[in-house]
Parts: structure tokens; C-alpha cells; sequence
């Protein structure tokens, strides 16, 4: 009894050594956050190469009703033809999983002359066969 109390206490003892050693910290994700957007913000700023972010930004000129017009077009088209293509490609993969992909013909024999009811194939036989048909 003495000898599990004395193993008990010196785990307890190595265990609070062993996290007073550790390293790791724990994560703050809305820190993390932070330092993301901020390393994010600088990569675009070096991509457009300044150096900080514009002070004022231009006013949005107003679309002529041509190019809205043409774009809505474009948009309207785009998705028709994601439609067609789906569509399509429905049609051609429900085909494809009706069809058998490969025919093996394996012509049977019976093991033995005197069963006439019941044919059976030795695993090996048909193997030798379906090879056989591949490789021809």
C-alpha cells in the first residue's frame, strides 16, 4: 500500500515537471486571425507595390447600360451552356452505367463427363481464360 501511494505521488511530482517544461502555448485564434489578414493585406500590398494602403480611394464611374447589357448576356450564355454540358453529362454517365464496359465470353466445361446438370469452373480456368481474351 505504502509502495502505490509513494508511485502515485512521484507520478504527480514527474507530471507538474513535465508541464512546467513544455513549450507549447496555447493558440489564440482571433490573435492568429489578426497576424492572417495583416500578412494577407501586406501581400497584396507588395503585389500592387506600395507600401501602405491608399489614403483616398476614387470614386466608381457609373456603367453605360451597353456593356451592363453585354454582360448580362455574356452571363446568361455562360450559364445556359453550364447547363447544356450538365445535362450532357448526365445523359452520357447514366448510358455509361447501363452498358457493360467488357464482355468475357468463357466457354464452360464440365470437370467431369458424367455432371450434365451442373457445370462448374475452377477459379484458375477462368482466370487463364479472361487473360487469354485480354491478351488477344
Amino acid at each position: 500500500m505504502n509502495y502505490c501511494v509513494l508511485s502515485l505521488l512521484l507520478t504527480l511530482d514527474l507530471a507538474t515537471v513535465a508541464v512546467s517544461l513544455s513549450t507549447c502555448s496555447t493558440l489564440d485564434m482571433d490573435q492568429f486571425m489578426k497576424k492572417r489578414i495583416e500578412a494577407i493585406r501586406g501581400q497584396i500590398l507588395s503585389k500592387l507595390k506600395l507600401t501602405s494602403p491608399p489614403e483616398t480611394y476614387p470614386k466608381p464611374e457609373e456603367v453605360s447600360r451597353d456593356i451592363i447589357a453585354i454582360y448580362n448576356s455574356t452571363r446568361d450564355l455562360l450559364q445556359e451552356k453550364a447547363n447544356e454540358r450538365a445535362a450532357t453529362c448526365e445523359r452520357q454517365r447514366s448510358e455509361e452505367e447501363y452498358y457493360a464496359k467488357e464482355v468475357h465470353k468463357i466457354d464452360m466445361q464440365p470437370p467431369y463427363p458424367s455432371e450434365s446438370k451442373t457445370t462448374i469452373m475452377r477459379p484458375c480456368a477462368a482466370r487463364a481464360v479472361i487473360e487469354k481474351s485480354c491478351l488477344t
